[in-house]
Order: C-alpha cells, then structure tokens, then sequence
C-alpha cells in the first residue's frame, strides 16, 4: 500500500558563477550538467590536495549525472537551453559545492530534486521559491526536513490503492459512493494501520526511528518553513478519526493506541498531539517536504 497523490540572481560575498555561454556544447544533456559541475569544483576547490580534489570532483561529477538522469529525456531540447542560464546554473553551482563538500546523503537527494524541479519549471513565482527552498536546504538538519515531510504527509498525502482514493473514501463516510470490495471499514482500517505500522509509510519517510533528533521548532520557524504561530483549523485528533474512526479524547488514549506516531513525535521533541498541530506547514515548507518525499520516490506507484 502506497501513497501517491501529491497535493534575475545575482552571486554573494565569496562565490562564483560559472557561465557556459549558449555556444558552448559538451555533447549530450549529461555531458553538458557533469561539465558545469567540473567547472564549479575546479573554479572553487582547486587548491586542495590532490586526493582530496579528486574525491570533490568525482562527487560532483557523479552529482551531475544524477541530476541529468532525473531529467526527462523529452525535454531535452528545452533542458539545453536552459543550461546556458546563468540563474540554472548559478542554482547548479551552489549545490555541487555543498555536495562536494559534504557528500551524499538525504540533503544531497533533495538538493537534487529542486534543482530538477527548477529545471522543469516555467512559473516566476514557483522558481522563485524553488531558489529559497535550494538555499534554504543547506541549513536545514536532516530531521527537520524529516519533520517537514511527516507533516505533508499527514497533511497533504491520500492513501490510494490502484486507482481507489481510500483517503477520500473515509473523508466522504456513509454520504459518499461506495466502492465494490471496499466497504468503509475496511479503508478506516487501511490507513490505520499506515498510522500504526512503522514499516509501511514512516520507513520511506524518516529511514529508522533511531536516525531521528530533535528538532527546535523555533529554528524551524526562523527559518522559514513553518508558520509557528498559527494552527491547522483540523486538529490531529479529528483528523485521525476522519480516516481511522478511531475516536481519540485524550493524551493517554493517543499514545496507547497509536503508540508508533507517539515515538515519532517524541523523538523531534514533540510531547503532546496537541502540539503537533502548531506546525504549519508554510508555503517554503511545502516545497521541500513535496520534494523530498519525490526524491524518495515516496509517490511512485
């Protein structure tokens, strides 16, 4: 059981734009992002020693070809075109660098996904925050984006079962349409157990349950992925009992019988249910968990 649905730059103090001009052609798609990455790290890092440059500029080669891969190969002709952008690659370069530096791991994959995102994108306002979200990744821990993601995914997220919504199914109740071979009861208990059982949904999300640390709601906020001081209109509680009709009245009943998602919580340092409805979700916030779980392939059928 899987989820599917999914809901001009200038360059700072100490950094770099490498430009390849719209005459400039390495080959194919992938040759032309490795080139740019190369061209980042030798600009950047040129000055290391020797085995520690090659280890950066196998990184960012490797990176480069990653990237290119997750471009759809019928765009390409539109891809070429934007690489020679000095906003695409100026958003290409901070990335290798980051990468290079650190490696790969989680942060590295969703660097990846808005950078691919970015590549796709013809909307000033969606680049716009695609840029903010790029940035704003490289100070973020993995946990909080973590978190960010647990909170899309609850929020934003439909449990699906071939074509069946069995999310939409619960939202609706007895007043909806029923669907052959799944009467209401068993959707509730479909995504009950998503709710309950680490190993279905939450593995994909947060990898293992001792992986995850905690995480300063405050900094999430100054940061710019959560709004702290509002708060959803539906709580958790009501929200659990749409798509479970478990009915939950208090804390103790909550972490009895969903004693999974009450690790969880506790582990990013959030006691209460009641808290968790005080991270909202901002727009910024939206993106990177979106992207995060794509890089996942969280919504892959």
């Amino acid at each position: 059981m899987n989820l599917f649905e999914k809901s001009g730059q200038s360059v700072g103090d100490n950094s770099s734009a490498i430009q390849v001009t719209g005459d400039a052609h390495f080959g194919n798609t992938t040759t032309e992002v490795m080139a740019i990455c190369q061209l980042m790290v030798k600009s950047e890092m040129a000055s290391l020693r020797a085995d520690a440059y090659a280890l950066v500029d196998s990184r960012a080669q490797e990176f480069g070809q990653q990237i290119a891969e997750k471009l759809s190969k019928d765009v390409d002709e539109k891809l070429r075109a934007k690489l020679a952008d000095p906003d695409i690659q100026y958003t290409l370069n901070q990335a290798v660098i980051q990468v290079a530096r650190k490696g790969f791991d989680a942060k590295s994959e969703l660097l990846k996904e808005l950078i691919v995102s970015k590549f796709k994108s013809t909307e000033e306002e969606e680049n716009l925050i695609l840029d903010h979200a790029l940035d704003t990744t490289q100070k973020l821990t993995t946990s909080e984006i973590k978190l960010l993601s647990l909170i899309y995914y609850f929020r934003f997220c439909h449990k699906t079962m071939g074509e069946v919504d069995i999310t939409e199914i619960v939202k609706r109740g007895t007043d909806g349409p029923s669907v052959p071979g799944l009467p209401l009861q068993t959707c509730f208990d479909i995504i009950a157990q998503a709710y309950k059982i680490y190993e279905l949904d939450y593995i994909k999300i947060l990898s293992t349950l001792d992986s995850l640390k905690p995480v300063n709601k405050q900094m999430l906020a100054i940061k710019g992925c959560i709004n702290s001081e509002q708060h959803y209109e539906k709580n958790y509680m009501e929200l659990i009992k749409e798509r479970t009709g478990i009915v939950i009245d208090n804390e103790e009943f909550f972490k009895a019988e969903f004693a999974t998602l009450s690790s969880i919580m506790e582990s990013f340092s959030i006691k209460k249910i009641e808290e968790f409805n005080d991270y909202v979700l901002s727009p910024l916030g939206i993106v990177i968990a979106e992207n995060y779980l794509e890089a996942h392939n969280f919504f892959s059928r």
